[in-house]
C-alpha cells in the first residue's frame, strides 16, 4: 500500500512506478492500494516497508549541490529536510501499528539505515522493539544493496549488458575470492 499524499505534498510517487506496482501486484495475486493514513496502510498487511523519504526534487537538488561542491547549500537543504521530517514524528512503525497487520505478524522491512527511536535518535521512524524483532531479515535484505547498486552502475554504463557478460565468461579467467 502507498500513502496517498496530501494536496500540498511534493513527494508524489511517479505514475509509472505506481502503474508497475499495481501490475506486478495483480500478476502475483496481490493488490496495490493508495490510502490516506499510515494505519490504513498497515491494516491486514503481510509485509510493511515504512520508509521516510525526501521529495524527488530534493534529491535532484542534493545531487546538483554535491556536483557543485556547495557544502553550505547541502547543509541548508539537510536542515530544511529535517524540519520537514519533524512535522511527521507520528509516522513511526511501532508495536501498535504492527498489531494492525494480518494477525499482528507482518514482516517489517527497510532498506537501512533506519532512524530507530531510542537507539540512533530520540524520535525515529521505527521503534527499537520492532527493529530488534526483525533484525535478521533486515540485515539479510540490506546485504543485497551493494549488488543492486553494482548492477545499476553496470547497466548504466554498458550498452549491451548480455554481450558484455558473455564476453567476460568466454575469457575463462579464474575469479579471485578474498
Amino acid at each position: 500500500m502507498l500513502r496517498r499524499p496530501a494536496a500540498h505534498d511534493t513527494h508524489l510517487v511517479f505514475p509509472q512506478v505506481e502503474e508497475l506496482a499495481a501490475k506486478q501486484a495483480a500478476a502475483s495475486g496481490g493488490s496495490f492500494t493508495k490510502v490516506d493514513t499510515m494505519d490504513e496502510a498497515f491494516r491486514d498487511a503481510d509485509v510493511v516497508y515504512p520508509k521516510s523519504w525526501a521529495p524527488f526534487a530534493a534529491m535532484e537538488q542534493r545531487t546538483e549541490l554535491y556536483a557543485q561542491g556547495d557544502t553550505a547549500g547541502i547543509a541548508a537543504l539537510e536542515k530544511q529536510l529535517l524540519a520537514q521530517n519533524a512535522q511527521h514524528t507520528d509516522w513511526e512503525c511501532d508495536e501498535r501499528r504492527m498489531a494492525l497487520t494480518r494477525n499482528g505478524k507482518a514482516l517489517y522491512l527497510h532498506c537501512l539505515p533506519a532512524d530507530i527511536t531510542g537507539g540512533s535518535c530520540e524520535q525515529g521512524e521505527v521503534a527499537a522493539s520492532v527493529f530488534d524483532r526483525y533484525r535478521t531479515p533486515l540485515y539479510r535484505q540490506a546485504s543485497f544493496k551493494p549488488y543492486i547498486i553494482a548492477a545499476m552502475i553496470f547497466l548504466a554504463k554498458i550498452k549491451f549488458p548480455v554481450e558484455a557478460l558473455q564476453a567476460l565468461e568466454q575469457r575463462g579467467m579464474a575469479r579471485k575470492i578474498l
